[in-house]
């Protein structure tokens, strides 16, 4: 019975179009399922034609995040700490006709230019934690995306499972398509060698 919802889950996911009238111009990213005792692992990733910088540019562009992910109302950041940040967000999901609001904080952890390493400390998401990759050293890119949900139950609701990989597909490709749209940084100044006497 699970594993027949899982299979009509995933026929609804592929037909979708994901994101509130959002239109894709490419095909969705892959999406894998896995479910671990009471742990659901859900992955996505999308090759995008642009440079690391951009990439990581749009990835790290916590404050606006509203602006380029329908569904997110509020992303602040409330502390930031080296490569680590706490960050606030308010949002709405949504697969088909269900929608769920959500709120929390969690903390960022950079890998400068190739990861971020996402842990909820609070809300709804909080036994939530993902990982953002980049892979590539030029364009493109490969834009990568892990989940770990603990469910708290062997047995998840199939209506929860069918939410979190369509909320994989809308956030990857909302993230892309920014990519996309965003004119790459300007380049770095070089430094100056001194001339030896």
């Amino acid at each position: 019975m699970f594993q027949a919802a899982l299979i009509v889950i995933r026929i609804l996911l592929g037909m979708a179009l994901i994101g509130g009238g959002q239109v894709m111009a490419a095909a969705p990213p892959a999406v894998n399922f896995q479910q671990q005792g009471t742990h659901l692992l859900v992955s996505g990733e999308l090759t995008v034609p642009v440079s690391p910088a951009t990439a990581w540019a749009v990835l790290t562009d916590y404050e606006r995040v509203p602006e380029f992910v329908p569904g997110m109302r509020v992303s602040r950041v409330l502390e930031q700490s080296g490569n680590t940040r706490v960050v606030e967000q308010q949002g709405e999901m949504q697969a088909n006709n269900m929608r769920m609001l959500f709120m929390g904080t969690l903390r960022i952890t950079e890998e400068p230019t190739s990861r971020l390493s996402v842990q909820f400390l609070s809300g709804t998401f909080r036994n939530m934690q993902g990982q953002w990759t980049l892979q590539g050293k030029r364009a493109p890119v490969t834009l990568a995306y892990q989940l770990d949900f603990d469910a708290g139950t062997p047995y998840p609701s199939p209506v929860m499972v069918g939410m979190l990989q369509q909320q994989v597909i809308h956030w990857v490709t909302s993230l892309a398509a920014e990519m996309e749209r965003r004119p790459p940084p300007p380049p770095e100044p070089k430094k100056k060698r001194r001339k030896t006497p």
